[in-house]
């Protein structure tokens, strides 16, 4: 476990986790700085108001993340889908041609002898 000292708004914090320091403090950063946004927009906003509107900014970017993440794996599965009909035709298509070489090759025998 790693213990991280970061600094939101300020107010410093000891972190126990097992992520590394750099993550971590990469994500006091971004925190701290939107909290920052936020009140430069607002300046008579509490800090309690701030943290809601940080909280709703994130479980809004999640939710949109987690929606394009199902919408890719929707896409993936319809690729997969389509590749795999392919195949198939594919191996259909393989099938007649091998069919008529024989049908053209017996025709051939048939009138060369």
């Amino acid at each position: 476990m790693n213990k991280v000292r970061i600094s939101i708004n300020g107010v410093h914090y000891t972190i126990s986790t097992p992520e590394s320091e750099e993550y971590v403090l990469s994500l006091a950063q971004e925190l701290d700085g939107q909290i920052k946004e936020i009140v430069e927009k607002n300046s008579n906003i509490s800090f309690n108001d701030v943290m809601v509107l940080c909280a709703m900014n994130y479980v809004d970017a999640y939710k949109r993340s987690e929606e394009n993440a199902d919408r890719m794996r929707n896409q993936i599965s319809e690729y997969l889908e389509d590749a795999a009909k392919a195949r198939i035709e594919l191996d259909d298509v393989k099938r007649e041609n091998a069919n008529l070489k024989k049908q053209l090759e017996a025709k051939n025998t048939q009138h060369g002898a």
